[in-house]
């Protein structure tokens, strides 16, 4: 015999106009527009009007549509070996074990897994292991697959024609006394000539210390969705760049329709008018909502945009406090979406900044955007046979007062892309 019994819980119920405005926050206006067009095929009580985005006063076919900025993009790192891979006609051991090293590179482009180990479960051997991590550092980009960055110089040095003589040399016997510096000991033991050793220094400047940066990049455009510009007045203002169609509802049919008295039209015809409500209010939520975390933007960070000054901390929490949106409406609305600035094409979270605190007592901070142009500043200044290790730069912020751990200085100075100080000492002119 069944057992019946109840059961009482809460279930989160999304209405239409939110689903409609979670979906359309997360639509840029290329999309929307076409998700507005499928709207009015949709329900024949919907048209649409598309409208021009320019401003009044301008002219011209120069002021027909924002300006475009090219933003890089490539396929995946994997992607791109796996297509080098499939023309390969070899056994099919060392093919498999081409395509396991490949899924086990790391961002930069270095395999620092265990061969042996990684075969196993496929039952291959250490040596079809071997040749197919040989066969991936064969690929481009050169140095890709190598095990650290020695033998990533190795690499592209032995694959580019370019190479001074005994630079392989040097990377092979001298690689120790190459980080340290100690150029009169190399030139000695390799019997160089002051000319000799400047061309391997200078060769040895145009290699890539992480392979996977040197992959080609397609250049493909995109639109900004909003502009921030100075108004007359030397105020910053916001105005947006999307082109997105109006939809209205056709009451004249609506009228015609409901005089007829039909009960199944009167039933289409209301349903169809609040699908329109439904519609209007999430387009109308969206707008607002966009304008309102730009315009938090925009106040927090005005000096930046005035005076070029660094970014005040600001996080989309802050700004969901002040604009009484949601965190999941401003994440949204932060995504994936671009601002028009002086003629350059800006990420809206490159304006984001985090905080860390510069005074306990008093609660003041500085963001992390100004940090790091801090670091660029003291590495661009700083004695170049005696560079800064990272906890040099931290202790220079603890003495005033910023709490920056050193690993978070090791995290902006390689988002600013530069080495540490052992290869900058290396590399001083």
């Amino acid at each position: 015999m069944s057992n019946l019994s109840l059961k009482l819980e809460q279930k989160a119920k999304i209405l239409q106009v939110q689903r409609l405005t979670i979906q359309m926050l997360a639509l840029h206006a290329q999309n929307l527009a076409d998700f507005l067009q499928e709207q009015v095929t949709d329900n024949p009580l919907l048209d649409i009007r598309y409208h021009d985005v320019r401003p009044a006063g301008d002219k011209g076919d120069k002021a027909d549509k924002a300006i475009d900025n090219l933003r890089s993009r490539s396929d995946s790192l994997e992607a791109r070996l796996m297509a080098q891979l499939r023309v390969q006609s070899l056994p099919r051991p060392q093919l498999m074990a081409a395509g396991l090293v490949i899924g086990s590179l790391d961002d930069k482009g270095f395999f620092q897994g265990d061969l042996a180990s990684l075969g196993t479960a496929y039952h291959l051997t250490p040596g079809d292991m071997k040749k197919g991590l040989e066969l991936v550092q064969s690929f481009d980009p050169p140095g890709i697959a190598a095990r650290d960055l020695r033998e990533a110089l190795l690499i592209q040095t032995r694959r580019s024609r370019k190479a001074p003589a005994k630079t392989e040399a040097l990377l092979a016997q001298h690689y120790e006394d190459f980080l340290q510096g100690k150029w009169q000991k190399i030139q000695a033991s390799l019997a160089l000539s002051e000319a000799g050793l400047q061309a391997i220094r200078d060769f040895l400047k145009t290699l890539s210390l992480q392979p996977a940066g040197q992959i080609t990049q397609e250049e493909v455009y995109i639109r900004p969705d909003v502009e921030i510009y100075c108004d007359e007045k030397g105020q910053l203002a916001l105005r947006s760049l999307e082109e997105i169609p109006d939809v209205y509802f056709r009451d004249d049919l609506y009228d015609q329709y409901a005089a007829q008295g039909d009960k199944e039209t009167l039933a289409y015809i209301r349903k169809a008018r609040r699908d329109f409500n439904d519609l209007a209010s999430a387009l109308a939520y969206r707008h607002h909502s966009i304008e309102q975390v730009v315009t938090c933007l925009m106040s927090h960070q005005k000096d930046y945009f005035l005076y070029h000054k660094p970014l005040q901390p600001l996080r989309q929490k802050d700004i969901a406090e002040e604009t009484k949106l949601s965190t999941a409406t401003v994440s949204r609305v932060c995504h994936h979406r671009y601002v028009l600035f002086e003629g350059q094409v800006y990420p809206l979270q490159s304006f984001l900044a985090t905080a860390y605190a510069v005074d306990k007592e008093d609660g003041a901070s500085v963001s992390d955007k100004a940090i790091m142009r801090k670091i660029a500043d003291l590495v661009e200044g700083e004695d170049k046979d005696h560079p800064y290790s990272d906890q040099d730069l931290a202790e220079y912020f603890a003495s005033a007062q910023i709490s920056v751990a050193r690993r978070t200085v090791t995290k902006f100075r390689q988002k600013l892309n530069i080495p540490n100080s052992r290869i900058r000492r290396r590399w001083r002119p």
